[in-house]
């Protein structure tokens, strides 16, 4: 599947390339859209700086309305905290660990004073979740000797030496601080003495309220994820929707955002909105308005350019397909021109050329026809007489002995089983199971003249036993190995036939014993005879070459004591024969 998708592009490339219609339908739509594409970009290029301008205002507003919902959270928080420290039972607490010499005398009654502080900010935490959110994360009481009381002990604050710290603008209003622990946002407020007069100048502790870095959130849940950031003055992200943003400093160096920012009224923070400069219901409205009639007149352009170009390329169309059956020698003139234009003259020449056409090619092929006929029966009746001369002459010797006669019709008869093999009409063309049965009848007979001096081997896998081949293919070959092989060994030699697949072909190898080649030399000289295989192998190659093409035939190769003829031949089958 993945490969079809992979190549999809390509093959559709080549349907548009291989028909007019596309092409033609292509060019159009191009000369219809690029001048709506280049009016559109022009338009957008000129009015651009006045919609990104819009847009910005827009976003610039909407910024300023959640900073101001944001600012009225953090002014309630701070509210309720400083109405938090006038209570008396956090106010005895913090006086007795400042002061602990005058303060509380029994350990029972400091432990029930720490519970009851404990259990009051537990109750104040969850009526503040109630009243305003979930944000709300935990209270903490830090003393002056950094004892630490809060509704969650196990986490607790990871910067209690920084509180301390902190600068405050007015000692007795709550800030909010510029640094995050375990990257929750935190608003500290100093305790001072309560008397009956009022606040004094007395520092007793801290009350700090942590909000939950996940929940906060909630506060700017309609941004976008990620647009949407609060950081301190010195640009230190304090809150995001990506925790792993929280404590480093905003990269703001992105030329495709557009960066708003305002300035926190109850704290030092800064609420900032990124966005791309391409956003904003202005500038998205335009882009589909244009597109929208952009789309609506090429489509327009497009059927009309349709409807004009069938009529042009249906008469092509048809031609194109008449000139494929061309390719498959399939010949058939167009029919229904009506009309008068190039088109038609093309048409008309067309039929005219198929006219001519089908009585050059009945003429040349009725003339070739006959002339391969008579080069492949001269080629199947080419059998070397004197095969015939010697083993009548050999048959005649062996009737004067009273032994060897009675082997004479045997011999007759698996000659006339040749002849008849041979002339027989019917197909060019018999199984390979077939071919080499008449090849071991052959054989069998120069078995009958050379004795224990010729062997032979013939291997034939199943699923080739109906492979078609021509008739008497193989008859010159095992004549040459039989004549310019064993004949000239005083020991003999074998044959062995070998017929196998290879690369969905198929192949049959003749092997044959014969002398090396300074053995060859030496014979050729001796007796006067050429050390080649004749004309046999001409024949039978020429034969290949005619019936399949030029990419089939024969080879030879000599080694050492053995000389071995290859066929190569398609792999085809033959009807079940009578």
């Amino acid at each position: 599947m993945k490969s079809y998708l992979l190549s999809l592009p390509g093959r559709l490339l080549q349907v548009i390339r291989s028909r007019m219609l596309y092409k033609m339908l292509i060019v159009y739509s191009l000369l219809t859209l690029v001048p709506l594409i280049v009016v559109s970009t022009t338009f957008f290029a000129r009015t651009g700086k006045l919609i990104e301008r819009k847009a910005t205002e827009e976003m610039q507003q909407n910024l300023a309305e959640k900073g101001n919902a944001i600012d009225d959270k953090l002014q309630q928080i701070k509210k309720r905290m400083l109405e938090m420290q006038a209570f008396n039972p956090l106010q005895e607490l913090l006086k007795a660990d400042a002061n602990p010499d005058v303060g509380i005398a029994q350990e029972e009654e400091q432990a029930q004073l720490e519970n009851t502080v404990v259990n009051w900010l537990s109750i104040e935490l969850t009526e503040m979740q109630q009243r305003f959110g979930d944000y709300f994360d935990n209270y903490y009481v830090l003393t002056l000797s950094d004892k630490l009381y809060g509704t969650e002990k196990e986490v607790g604050l990871i910067h209690l030496k920084a509180y301390p710290l902190l600068p405050f603008e007015f000692r007795h209003v709550p800030e909010w601080a510029f640094f995050t622990d375990n990257d929750r946002l935190a608003c500290v407020m100093n305790i001072f003495e309560t008397s009956e007069e009022g606040t004094t100048s007395n520092l007793l502790g801290m009350l700090i309220v942590t909000l939950n870095p996940d929940k906060v959130t909630s506060l700017y849940e309609e941004y976008e994820e990620e647009r949407f950031l609060i950081t301190n003055s010195n640009n230190l992200v304090v809150s995001s929707v990506d925790r792993s943003q929280i404590g480093k400093v905003l990269d703001n160096r992105n030329n495709d955002l557009i960066v708003l920012k305002q300035k926190s009224r109850a704290s030092d923070f800064v609420y900032i909105d990124l966005f791309h400069s391409t956003t904003g219901s202005v500038v998205r409205n335009q882009i589909e308005f244009a597109s929208l009639i952009t789309l609506l007149a090429w489509a327009i352009v497009f059927i009309v350019t349709y409807v004009f170009l069938r009529k042009v390329t249906i008469p092509i169309q048809r031609l194109t397909r008449l000139m494929r059956k061309v390719e498959q020698e399939q010949y058939f003139p167009i029919e229904e021109i009506t009309s008068s234009d190039e088109v038609a003259i093309l048409c008309h020449g067309y039929n005219q050329m198929i006219r001519r056409t089908k009585e050059l090619i009945d003429t040349n092929y009725k003339n070739e026809l006959l002339k391969q006929e008579a080069e492949l029966k001269a080629i199947r009746m080419h059998i070397n007489p004197h095969f015939l001369y010697n083993t009548l002459e050999y048959a005649s010797i062996m009737s004067q002995s009273a032994e060897r006669a009675r082997l004479v019709p045997d011999i007759l008869h698996k000659l006339s089983a040749i002849f008849r093999f041979s002339i027989h009409p019917g197909s060019m063309f018999v199984s390979l199971e077939t071919e080499l049965g008449f090849a071991e009848t052959y054989l069998d007979i120069h078995r009958y003249r050379y004795g224990e001096r010729l062997r032979y081997e013939v291997t034939l896998p199943g699923m080739l036993r109906n492979a078609a081949v021509p008739k008497l293919i193989l008859q010159p070959l095992i004549e040459n190995a039989v004549i310019h092989g064993i004949d000239r060994l005083e020991d003999g030699g074998i044959i062995r036939i070998r017929a196998e697949e290879r690369d969905f072909q198929m192949l049959i190898e003749i092997e044959n014993s014969s002398l090396g080649e300074e053995e060859q030399a030496s014979f050729s000289r001796r007796t006067n005879k050429p050390p080649g295989l004749g004309s046999g192998l001409d024949n039978v190659n020429s034969r290949l070459r005619h019936h399949y093409g030029g990419n089939y035939g024969v080879t030879l190769q000599r080694g050492t004591g053995s000389t071995t003829v290859r066929l190569t031949m398609p792999i085809q089958l033959v009807e079940k024969e009578n």
